[in-house]
């Protein structure tokens, strides 16, 4: 075979420029030329990178260069295959100043002898990440851009492409951009025989990642979380759509497992369009709806497609109306705003630009069912149910328009703990609210969880590794443990967690076997003005509202004090709250000895309705048998014979 044959691709669209396109299209075309035209005001003749403002990352400065070329060029090439298909004459001055820099760009940034060099890749350098996603442009730009460089020109790009041959890629989805560099290589006519071999084998390595119900574990990060959304079954269908002739079993496996995590992910997205902020690189924001376009293209999703373009565009529009660009206008570091602490030691000024997956929709045709159909909102039997997933060991919930999981065991490696282990670590995160980091980077923050303080030590200890024995879609159970190596410093947990519309009813049995003091802490308010933050209440039932959100906890048993970890004015200290300048978060506290064993539990609220956040009445506590009764939720009986007696 021909290796530069290339079957017909989904976004190969045969046909004239399109008169008009649904208002949908259009709408979405627009979206991308708004994040395109801050770019392209950076775009400067002879340099090979954008200089976008943020943060330097922890590799270099040559991988953060590219890093600022790779991610908005493969945005670009997203938005530019659909202006083949409809464009206005506004458009026609941005895409030729774009194609004509990107160019540029490419031939500067592969030329050793230019002082725009990138350098080569070497082992386990960012580079390969890089490279692997600009793979991925140059095959969706082939008409304008690689089929248009002379022999000489793509020589000098292959050449600097085969830097990555043979390199050390990280043990996890990374894998997937060695493929993509050596499947683009053998097609531009650099086949070895040893890169068959090579792509076979760490294709083996990643399906061995494959868990079950549509999930992957993250290899060496040991983590689930959104990444299997926009890396795994991302890169997969590229690969699938673009290389997928070389293995056809492959594809169909790749595909039904897209298929089957496709089933379950609607419920992660809430009707506002927010997702959980749940585990890392949450800078990425609306790039959690990177599949959906994807494998609707590639018969691979069971989603509905009026659905699917619904929770594309509500997650889409949400963030693009939240306060999300930096200085020069182009995407920031940060979730609701640009907020630099939240993020991780990788990313530099170009990493947001991820959220370019996020516009493969745009690769659709105007007249597909994705644009055509009528959206479908957010559906009312998504209210007040639960999906429980044992692969990744999480429960993901709807109740009153917001997303709820329920976490009963995902965790970051010990390796990454530098990532920050609470991102994974919390009981629970829930859209709308987010999560505060901890005043001390050497401690865990409250929110979300039980903590524990050696006595006379000043470092808050939270979960992170976590063992779990109950994923049912009513409750969750895990063990784990509360401390660190260096202090040798411990405390057993079992916490089970069950639910009833926003509350959360919560029993951690601990075993301490050193004096300490013990926090629970629920879901952390946040808003822009601390001055609409009120702690109210004590013992049992305290509570925190910004007016529009708030949460509660009511004390059963085992703790004795109450207390907040705040920040309602500038002389607190720096912002903390990933969403918003202030925050607070509600605690229940107690002290326990060494060598002490205790049960604590305690009803854990978070919602917008302040009548749900009343008390509630404690019927009876026996044990294997709790009956509890809420003037608003209504009776609520827990069944478990791991539920102790309590006096009252």
């Amino acid at each position: 075979m021909d290796t530069k044959e290339i079957t017909p691709r989904f976004f190969d669209h045969a046909g004239p420029v399109r008169e008009n396109v649904p208002a949908s299209y259009r709408k979405w075309q627009n979206y991308a030329r708004a994040l395109i035209e801050p770019l392209a005001d950076l775009m400067e003749e002879g340099r090979a990178n954008l200089d976008i403002e943020g943060m330097a990352s922890d590799h270099d400065e040559n991988a953060d260069r590219l890093e600022a070329l790779a991610r908005p060029f493969v945005l670009f090439c997203h938005w530019e295959r659909s202006t083949n298909l409809f464009r206005d004459e506004r458009d026609e001055e941005l895409l030729g100043k774009c194609k004509a820099w990107f160019r540029q760009a490419l031939l500067l940034g592969s030329d050793p002898e230019s002082d725009q060099f990138f350098g080569y890749s070497a082992n386990f350098h960012q580079h390969s990440v890089e490279m692997g996603l600009f793979v991925i442009g140059l095959e969706l730009s082939r008409d304008w851009l690689w089929d248009d460089l002379n022999e000489v020109e793509q020589a000098r790009v292959l050449s600097w492409l085969e830097s990555d041959v043979g390199n050390g890629h990280h043990w996890n989805n990374h894998m997937f951009f060695g493929i993509f560099v050596l499947e683009f290589l053998q097609r531009e006519g650099r086949l070895r025989t040893a890169y068959r071999g090579v792509v076979d084998r760490w294709f083996e390595e990643l399906e061995g990642m494959y868990a079950d119900e549509g999930w992957y574990m993250d290899g060496m990060n040991q983590a689930f979380d959104f990444y299997n959304a926009y890396a795994w079954h991302y890169y997969s269908m590229w690969w699938v759509a673009l290389y997928g002739e070389a293995n056809p079993g492959r594809c169909e496996r790749f595909k039904e497992r897209t298929n089957r995590f496709m089933k379950d992910y609607p419920i992660f997205f809430a009707e506002s369009g927010e997702h959980p902020a749940f585990g890392r690189s949450i800078s990425y924001r609306f790039n959690s709806t990177a599949p959906f376009g994807l494998a609707h293209a590639l018969g691979a999703s069971p989603v509905p497609a009026g659905e699917a373009r619904s929770i594309c565009q509500r997650s889409l529009e949400f963030f693009l109306n939240k306060p999300i660009s930096q200085g020069q206008g182009c995407l920031s570091l940060g979730w609701y705003d640009e907020f630099l602490p939240m993020v991780e030691v990788y990313s530099t000024g170009g990493s947001p630009y991820w959220a370019a997956k996020a516009f493969s929709p745009l690769l659709l045709a105007p007249e597909d069912p994705f644009w055509e159909g009528e959206e479908i909102p957010a559906k009312p039997d998504n209210q007040d149910r639960a999906i429980a997933m044992k692969a990744p060991c999480l429960i993901a919930r709807s109740v009153d328009g917001e997303v709820e999981i329920i976490n009963a065991g995902s965790q970051i490696a010990s390796t990454n703990t530098r990532f920050g282990p609470h991102k994974w670590g919390r009981l629970s995160y829930k859209s709308a609210f987010g999560f505060a980091l901890s005043s001390d980077p050497a401690s865990y923050p409250f929110d979300g969880g039980l903590t524990a303080q050696k006595e006379g030590s000043e470092v808050v200890y939270g979960r992170h590794y976590t063992a779990p024995f109950a994923i049912e879609p009513h409750h969750m159970g895990c063990l784990y443990s509360l401390g660190g190596k260096l202090e040798q410093f411990q405390v057993s947990v079992e916490t089970r967690v069950w639910w009833k519309g926003n509350w959360q009813l919560i029993v951690h049995r601990v075993i301490a076997k050193d004096a300490a003091t013990l926090r629970h802490g629920g879901y952390s308010v946040s808003d822009l003005d601390g001055a609409k933050i009120q702690n109210k209440g004590g013992m049992p039932l305290v509570t925190v509202s910004s007016g529009e959100y708030g949460a509660s906890l009511q004390a059963i048993c085992g703790f004795d004090s109450t207390g907040y970890d705040s920040r309602l004015s500038a002389e607190d200290g720096p912002r903390r709250h990933i969403q918003a300048a202030y925050h607070s978060t509600a605690l229940l506290e107690t002290k326990v000895s060494a060598d002490e064993t205790r049960d604590l539990a305690c009803l854990s609220w978070a919602g917008t309705n302040e009548a749900d956040s009343a008390a509630w009445e404690l019927v009876s506590l026996a044990e294997g048998r709790w009956e509890l009764s809420h003037e608003k939720n209504g009776s609520w009986v827990i069944e478990d014979e791991a539920l102790p007696e309590v006096s009252r």
